[in-house]
């Protein structure tokens, strides 16, 4: 299939996630606390398995963590 880049709330998200229509995430994490927002996924009542294909570092402490989805578990 094709990429595609989703941006959204946990609740488009946790909707494609019942449907197996996601099968990577790549998670950006910047070091600065907001205290609120929208969260990245929708409460759920299973879990969901990832497994980590890669770290990527940048200088100003920005973190990119890329993880697969295990197919077992969704």
């Amino acid at each position: 299939g094709k990429n595609i880049w989703m941006m959204g709330g946990g609740e488009i998200i946790g909707s494609f996630l019942d449907e197996a229509a996601i099968d990577e995430f790549i998670i950006t994490v910047v070091p600065t606390f907001i205290g609120a927002g929208i969260p990245l996924l929708a409460p759920r009542h299973r879990k969901v398995a990832l497994r980590l294909l890669g770290v990527e570092r940048f200088p100003d402490g920005v973190v990119q963590l890329h993880y697969e989805v295990q197919r077992s578990m969704v």
